[in-house]
């Protein structure tokens, strides 16, 4: 236990007092055998010290969360940058996947419509309207115009 501990540990006193009381200093003027008042300055110096110790341990660990804040700060930098870079690459590949989406379904609707000529070109030279289509080779593959 601390010298200065040792002080308020008695009951209502929790302030260490290091003036001399008032009352102490009356009695020994007037001639009684009080003894001076003690003063404990190693406890106050010792009290002191260990506030210094734990100031000096807080900023110690501030600096430390400090540091490692911007360490997190420089990490989180690094990474928007990258998610930046992929979002624009990314956004470059949509653009040309839906130009490639276009022109081929343009390509689509040309042939779609060349189908349609060919198989009216087909049904007009070649085919009678007055024959009937035989069953069998009717339903195969054939849809129905």
């Amino acid at each position: 236990m601390r010298a200065w501990q040792a002080n308020v540990t008695r009951p209502g006193d929790k302030i260490i007092n290091f003036s001399p009381a008032t009352s102490d200093t009356a009695s020994a003027s007037d001639g009684g055998t009080a003894s001076p008042p003690q003063r404990d300055w190693v406890s106050a110096i010792d009290l002191v010290q260990e506030a210094a110790e734990a100031i000096r341990i807080s900023e110690e660990r501030a600096v430390d969360l400090e540091n490692q804040l911007r360490s997190v700060i420089s990490q989180a930098e690094d990474e928007v940058r990258q998610l930046q870079k992929t979002l624009a690459s990314n956004q470059v590949l949509l653009s040309q996947a839906e130009d490639r989406a276009r022109r081929a379904e343009a390509r689509a609707k040309e042939a779609e419509t060349w189908l349609v000529r060919i198989y009216d070109a087909v049904f007009t030279a070649f085919g009678s309207k007055n024959k009937p289509v035989p069953a069998e080779t009717g339903d195969i593959g054939q849809d129905a115009p």
